[in-house]
């Protein structure tokens, strides 16, 4: 797969993918050889603050300093929220958070998260839509939910 992504960045970049990703590079051969290096190739808009109009999307150097900011957005979004989460934002799951955050920034951005249950996958999609400044709208089912529900529930969305 590296390979792939090798030969795809070559072109556009004019240089060599060992070159252009050279902070990546954890073991100072001179090459990013392995997917684990790769992997620290992160961008987001995550480092910026609540509410503002135009977060920039840029990559992540300091990945201590983006652990420090996605669990200051958590603490900030247990201040707020009547349900708080009490999640650990491992890196994998802030990895996820920013994929998330990414895909509901995009025009008409939607995701499918899938995995098994208590992985975090709501929890997730709940900090990356305080972290974007959007509402959450959750439908629920209930024992007897018909088309009629359905329908009031996207009524009251799209209210």
């Amino acid at each position: 797969m590296l390979n792939a992504v090798k030969e795809c960045t070559r072109a556009p970049f004019g240089s060599s993918f060992d070159t252009v990703f050279s902070h990546l590079d954890n073991d100072k051969n001179g090459k990013v050889e392995t997917l684990d290096e790769f992997r620290g190739l992160a961008f987001g808009d995550i480092m910026a603050a609540f509410g503002l109009p135009d977060r920039p999307y840029e990559e992540i150097l300091d990945k201590a300093k983006l652990q420090e900011v996605a669990e200051d957005h958590l603490l900030s979004y247990n201040n707020q929220s009547d349900k708080p989460m009490p999640l650990v934002l491992f890196n994998f799951a802030i990895e996820h958070l920013m994929r998330i955050s990414r895909v509901l920034k995009q025009p008409g951005g939607h995701c499918l998260t899938v995995g098994v249950g208590g992985s975090g996958r709501q929890s997730l999609s709940r900090l990356a839509s305080k972290i974007s400044d959007f509402d959450v709208f959750q439908v629920e089912i209930k024992k007897v939910y018909r088309t009629q529900e359905w329908r009031e529930d996207i009524k009251e969305l799209m209210r």
